[in-house]
């Protein structure tokens, strides 16, 4: 683990930022209409009773899930780590023609989707920067170099 006292690059901090942010704002936004997302979690799971309590421990289990990337990255420059988030940020971008299609029928846009797919783009671009690459190479031979000696 690198200890969090020591520097880490620009991109890598707002790599944690936006991230974080984005998976706070969804986990925020569920929150303030717990009913819909009932609703829609019951017709997406319909195998499961999405009580009130249900939904709020599947919101808190996303942002919990939106952390371990960012800790793999921040803490232990898991080079494995940037791809997971690539892959998890595709997913969302999956959702992108979908909500074109919202939009173009007239519905208002989705600040806080829109706003969390913009914070998962930037974070996602963060970590290939030269500096993040530079970050992860030198985790990476700090770790081939073997286990450390205390004398």
């Amino acid at each position: 683990m690198i200890p969090p006292s020591r520097a880490r690059p620009m991109s890598i901090n707002v790599f944690a930022a936006a991230f974080l942010t984005g998976a706070v704002v969804t986990m925020l936004d569920g929150l303030q209409d717990i009913a819909t997302l009932q609703r829609i979690f019951a017709a997406n799971v319909p195998g499961i009773e999405w009580s009130r309590d249900a939904v709020i421990v599947a919101l808190s289990a996303r942002l919990s899930i939106a952390l371990i990337p960012v800790a793999m990255v921040w803490l232990s420059a898991v080079r494995f780590a940037r791809w997971m988030v690539t892959v998890l940020a595709l997913g969302k971008l999956l959702n992108v023609p979908e909500g074109i299609g919202l939009i173009a029928a007239g519905n208002a846009i989705d600040k806080a989707w829109l706003t969390a797919l913009v914070l998962a783009l930037v974070a996602v671009a963060m970590l290939f920067t030269p500096a993040s690459n530079r970050w992860f190479a030198r985790q990476h031979d700090a770790e081939e170099d073997g286990p450390a000696v205390f004398e």
